[in-house]
Order: structure tokens, then sequence, then C-alpha cells
């Protein structure tokens, strides 16, 4: 199996951005009083970008992902898909929440191959495409293994695994790894990075971490406090391929580390929008 041969239809459009926010806002209605999250957002996505976005929290980062998932209408603007407006359910994403949402009553092995499960792939292709993925997120040998057995990183693994083995063309990740310690964050980040190398997905990676972002990203959107909009958007000009262990050692990483660090730092302050 080619893992996620995104791009090879040729007759695919390419003259679009695969995802675009056009003057997107998205105002949420609480009991007592609604609020804006989003504000006039307007952000482009090319095929096959690793985008990072960052920004201060409760500013919509998540509500971004959801909006492109389909699990979410904006108030007003358009989100638009390969073209075409985002009308329900987007079968043609991946999402990679923060939890793992692992099904504990399943094995490893069982809670990989859900998703084809789901599409009705046959057993002997499922077992053939659930092997492969757990051996490109190193976990070959733990297909028997239940979630309750496995660590936090081997969790995080399985639940990246699951979002894997159904190829989708864009990779929505919502601070997958923020609640694992700085080592192995590492580990993971380099291994969705190497994942990322060979089969060329979009993503879409939310984090708090400008390290992170900056490590992986080929771009950076940095938001401002809510209503939210976009106050720097920063292509990352680090030459891949990159060694997210050594590359904070690259003079243009403290640079770059910088730049976005001035960009969010009065939004975190409360100075950044009056």
């Amino acid at each position: 199996m080619n893992v996620m041969a995104v791009g090879a239809d040729s007759e695919r459009r390419t003259d679009h951005p695969l995802i675009e926010f056009d003057h997107v806002g998205m105002i949420y209605q609480g009991a007592r009083q609604s609020f804006v999250a989003v504000d006039d957002l307007a952000v482009a996505v090319p095929r096959g970008q690793f985008c990072c976005v960052v920004g201060p929290s409760g500013c919509g980062k998540s509500t971004l992902l959801n909006m492109v998932a389909g699990l979410l209408e904006p108030s007003r603007g358009t989100v638009r898909y390969d073209g075409a407006p985002v009308q329900g359910p987007n079968t043609r994403v991946g999402y990679v929440t923060q939890k793992d949402n692992l099904l504990p009553w399943r094995s490893v092995r069982r809670n990989v191959g859900l998703p084809l499960e789901l599409r009705g792939v046959g057993k002997r292709e499922r077992a053939e495409r659930v092997d492969q993925m757990l051996d490109l997120v190193g976990l070959a040998g733990f297909g028997d293994a239940y979630p309750r057995e496995l660590s936090g990183g081997m969790r995080k693994r399985v639940t990246l695994a699951r979002t894997l083995v159904y190829e989708p063309e864009v990779i929505l990740a919502d601070e997958p790894f923020g609640a694992l310690d700085s080592q192995l964050r590492t580990v993971l980040q380099d291994q969705l990075v190497r994942i990322w190398e060979r089969t060329r997905a979009t993503v879409v990676f939310i984090t708090h971490d400008l390290g992170e972002a900056v490590a992986l990203g080929d771009r950076v959107v940095v938001m401002s406090s809510r209503p939210s909009r976009v106050v720097l958007d920063r292509t990352i000009d680090i030459p891949r391929p990159r060694d997210v262990f050594s590359v904070r050692f690259d003079p243009r990483f403290a640079a770059l580390h910088e730049e976005l660090w001035a960009a969010l730092s009065p939004e975190i302050e409360g100075r950044g929008r009056a």
C-alpha cells in the first residue's frame, strides 16, 4: 500500500488553495450573552503545506479546525475545501484531537482498523494496512495490546495511526502532543515530520508552543486574542529536511522564535487589541 498517496489523481484541481477561510466570522450564543470567537478571518492553506497556528488560549484555534472538518458552520463568510464550501462532515480530513479517545474494549489493532471497518474495507486489506501503519509509528508488536496497557505516548501513537490509516489528504491536529513531557514530545514531533515527508499530506497543526511551531511548520500563523484575527503570517525559511532534535540550535530558529514571540506576547498580555 502506498500510504496516503496524496496528489496521485492527475485530474485534481490545483489552481486554488486546498483550505480557505474567506472572511470568516464565528459567533457563539451563550445562555446569557453571545461572543465573537473569530472575526473576518482570511487565510488560505495550499495543498501539501505544514501550517502551524498559534495564539492565546480561547482565541478560536480549535474552532478553525472544527469548521474545516464540517463540525461547525461559520456565522459569516465561507470555509472552502478544495474549492467548494464545506457543508456537513468533511470525510476527506483526519482529525487528531488533544485526547486520544481510544475505545478501551478494542485492541490496538482493532482501534487503528476502525475507520477502515466503517468504510467497508475487507479483512485482509484491513489487516495489511493496519500492520503497516503500526510499523510506521513504531508500534509493531503491540497490535494485541489494549489501551489500558499502554503509556500516554504509545496511546498518542495509536491515535495518530488511526487517523493516518484511512489515508486522509489533510491532517487536522489540535495540540496533539501538548500533554506529553518534553522528551517524548520531541520524539513524536520527529515521527510526525518523517511521516509528513513521506506522504506530503496537508497539515493544519494547532499548538501553544512556538518552538514546536518553528520546528515543524512550513508556515506559522499567529492569532490575536478574541475576537481572533491574524496578527502575523510567517514563512519558516529553515531548509528541509529538518532534524527536530537539533533544529533549535540553528541561529535562524532563534530569530524566527523571537519574531513570533514579539507578535504573540502582546496578545497573551491583553495588549494586542482594545
